[in-house]
């Protein structure tokens, strides 16, 4: 019903922030130190208000993995997922609200996966009687073991909103190579599993497709109609173009104390050398993309009246206000208090 998106894979993964919620809570549900983590793979320690904004999304990949191995948590993928399914997320939620069948919810949701992740790609199509749920996006990280744990999760629980919450797929395709993690796994447990699979997969009977969404995601009532979907749709699409995404990780990050090329590139799932050929290839410096970050976080800040320009300094890696002053008369041709004043 929905076809594969054939265009190349975006050059920086990015996901909305309102996916990055449920990693902290399974992690503090398990007692685990989350800054720890977060810090370790590049990831932003202070909790982002705005769950439209953009955050890279190959160090999750990597997280989650690492977690699940080094703390212990063989379901940790499942317990993600758990935490906070796709249809009350903050970002996805309001687009699927009104979606009274698993025909309209499963369409829906394949058409819009990729306003929320740029590396996400559903699609559903019927074969002999039995619909196949598919995730057709490609794997960012070797031995995807917990994210594909997560994935399968998200999307059983998506046709449980029709099915039941008891309800488990007949059959499970996979993409990991067969081991005892997903066999043991109680979301999977009676689950028919095929390893080493093009795709993660999930069936059921078709005739489930008209069966009526018996917890239908409401609208939450602080989000206004129309412009958040708006927003929501266009939002990776727009910025998903290598300078534009490369802008999204360095503003996300400007206030860290290390942002060499070698860290954001890190971030953003590339090696140094080949990001460098990207940047090359567009004709663009990390310098100058580095100094209007930082040029645009100063402009916001100086229009905050509490912040002060020594704090503003500061957060941006400047020794001293001084230092900070002739950067900004560089980029504006006037000094941070000149601008604030509006002279």
């Amino acid at each position: 019903m929905n076809k594969k998106n054939t265009e190349a894979a975006p050059a920086i993964p990015l996901v909305k922030a309102a996916f990055v919620t449920p990693f902290r809570i399974a992690m503090e549900n398990n007692g685990v130190d989350t800054d720890q983590y977060f810090k370790k793979f590049h990831l932003p320690l202070s909790d982002l208000v705005d769950p439209e904004t953009l955050v890279p999304e190959k160090p999750f990949w990597r997280l989650i993995n690492q977690v699940a191995i080094a703390e212990m948590i063989p379901d940790f993928g499942m317990q993600v997922a758990q935490v906070k399914p796709w249809y009350s997320n903050e970002s996805l939620q309001p687009l699927l609200h009104d979606k009274q069948s698993l025909k309209a919810l499963l369409n829906t949701f394949c058409d819009i996966a990729s306003s929320q992740s740029n590396v996400s790609d559903f699609n559903i199509h019927i074969d002999d009687e039995v619909c196949w749920f598919e995730n057709l996006g490609q794997l960012q990280v070797s031995n995807d073991i917990q994210m594909e744990l997560y994935r399968v999760t998200s999307m059983i629980e998506l046709v449980q909103l029709a099915a039941g919450k008891n309800w488990k797929p007949a059959v499970v395709q996979l993409m990991m190579d067969g081991n005892k993690v997903a066999g043991k796994n109680r979301i999977l447990d009676g689950c028919e599993l095929v390893f080493s699979q093009k795709q993660t997969a999930i069936a059921f009977p078709a005739g489930l497709l008209d069966a009526t969404i018996s917890a239908a995601p409401a609208r939450s009532p602080s989000t206004s109609s129309g412009s958040h979907e708006t927003h929501a749709l266009n939002n990776i699409e727009d910025k998903s173009e290598l300078v534009n995404a490369l802008r999204e990780v360095i503003k996300l990050y400007i206030t860290e104390d290390d942002l060499s090329i070698e860290v954001i590139a890190d971030i953003a799932g590339q090696s140094t050398r080949s990001l460098q050929r990207l940047m090359k290839k567009y004709n663009i410096s990390y310098n100058n993309l580095l100094n209007e970050a930082r040029q645009q976080y100063a402009i916001e800040k100086l229009n905050e009246p509490a912040s002060k320009i020594t704090d503003i300094a500061y957060q941006l890696g400047y020794n001293d206000a001084a230092h900070f002053t002739r950067a900004f008369k560089r980029w504006t041709g006037m000094s941070p208090s000149k601008y604030r004043s509006g002279q």
